[in-house]
């Protein structure tokens, strides 16, 4: 089969190449990929800045976590979803027996494992997923909006960390999908205004935005950030702030346009920042840290998707085979995508 594969580590070391096709081991079924979508974390595992949790990355490793697909088989003996069903799949599985695990919070399992970053993923013509972490699919979700579950169910997750009220002014910093995901989330639940702000190069992501219905989709430094946020709040400030950039500015920016009792929730992967600490005590902020998602974040996901009013699929900007993943590398890296939908075997 072709995949996409991370031969070793170091900068680049990634080819689409043929590889053996998987075979489901003991609660493992074998699912035929129809769309893998993606995603940021792609790019640093290619620039070789992506750290894991305690498990390092094996090496050769097939890429990819957030795909759809169809069952083909189960490995004998396993219980799952039977040949032939639609599924979607879980990227994070536990060790089942941890103080997280034993509470339904296998996100914060300290040994977990995650598609495309400890096991082989699903940019490839075929993955092998444990059962536990399928979903079998409604027949009207389609195999692309159920590629976006994994970002979606993470906004979930947000949503049930921060409990964001109608009329909250709001603001997403960083317009990738994962924070358009939110903007489409927050703006059906009734938060007004969303403001998105965006560095340069960023502008065929913030025109994204402004089509999905933000109130303003800006370049902004720091300092600009301030003042917009100040203007769209009559200097209050937003009561709600989602970092999605995954940079030092981008926290520090957040922790800036939060206005008195307003709440930070921050989903990007910058490891270090400087902050202004007194701030967020004399603002009483709430700082939230978001983390993957469990199955209820997915189940809930599912059903945002059924109800119209969340459409992932308008995050498409490129669609193409998998054997142009390495274009959809230097896409991503230019900021001309959203997101990358690939369709292995096609």
């Amino acid at each position: 089969m072709q995949a996409f594969i991370k031969t070793a580590p170091g900068v680049g070391n990634m080819v689409v190449a043929e590889a053996p096709v998987p075979v489901p081991g003991p609660g493992e079924a074998l699912v035929r990929v129809k769309n893998s979508g993606m995603c940021g974390t792609e790019l640093l595992v290619y620039d070789d800045v992506y750290r894991g949790r305690n498990r390092p990355m094996p090496f050769p490793l097939i890429v990819g976590h957030e795909a759809s697909g169809e069952v083909v088989e189960l490995c004998p003996g396993t219980q799952g979803p039977k040949p032939g069903t639609r599924v979607a799949m879980e990227g994070v599985s536990g060790c089942g027996g941890c103080f997280h695990c034993l509470r339904g919070n296998y996100n914060l399992c300290p040994d977990w494992h995650h598609i495309g970053l400890t096991r082989p993923g699903s940019h490839a013509e075929f993955v092998a997923v444990p059962t536990s972490s399928l979903l079998p699919l409604p027949d009207d979700v389609s195999f692309e909006s159920a590629a976006f579950l994994e970002p979606l169910a993470t906004v979930v997750h947000t949503l049930e960390r921060t409990r964001p009220a109608p009329g909250q002014p709001t603001a997403i910093i960083g317009p990738g999908a994962l924070g358009l995901l939110h903007l489409q989330v927050l703006r059906s639940a009734g938060l007004c205004p969303i403001l998105v702000f965006g560095r340069r190069g960023d502008e065929k992501r913030l025109e994204v935005a402004r089509t999905l219905g933000a109130d303003a989709a800006i370049v902004a430094d720091r300092n600009e950030a301030r003042e917009h946020a100040a203007r769209f709040t009559d200097g209050i400030g937003m009561a709600l702030v989602i970092e999605t950039a995954g940079t030092p500015e981008a926290v520090q920016t957040a922790l800036d346009i939060a206005g008195g009792k307003g709440t930070v929730a921050t989903l990007g992967l910058a490891r270090t920042t400087e902050i202004d600490a007194l701030s967020v005590m004399r603002k009483d902020l709430t700082w939230i840290g978001v983390v993957a998602s469990v199955r209820r974040h997915y189940a809930e996901a599912i059903r945002l998707i059924r109800t119209g009013k969340v459409h992932p699929e308008r995050l498409i900007t490129h669609r193409m085979p998998l054997a142009d993943a390495l274009s959809g590398v230097s896409l991503m890296r230019d900021c001309e995508a959203v997101k990358i939908m690939f369709t292995p075997g096609v």
